[in-house]
């Protein structure tokens, strides 16, 4: 149901939720760092990017409240 109120496909929106739950775990639990790079490099990450994350799961839950 969600889905359909955010219009988009179910495995779309649930794609876009793993990647987002990739980049934190990556960040938690790696120390966001990169391993193809020398150690000390990190993956890189803009203000954009992370603009996007928090609007896309601000627009998940509205639509999970919606839903309930």
């Amino acid at each position: 149901e969600v889905a359909t109120t955010i219009g988009k496909p179910k495995k779309d929106i649930k794609q876009q939720l793993s990647s987002i739950i990739d980049r934190r775990n990556k960040i938690a639990h790696e120390a966001d760092i990169d391993p193809t790079f020398n150690i000390g490099n990190r993956w890189n990450i803009d203000e954009v990017l992370v603009s996007d994350a928090v609007n896309f799961i601000e627009l998940v839950v509205e639509n999970i409240h919606q839903v309930l």
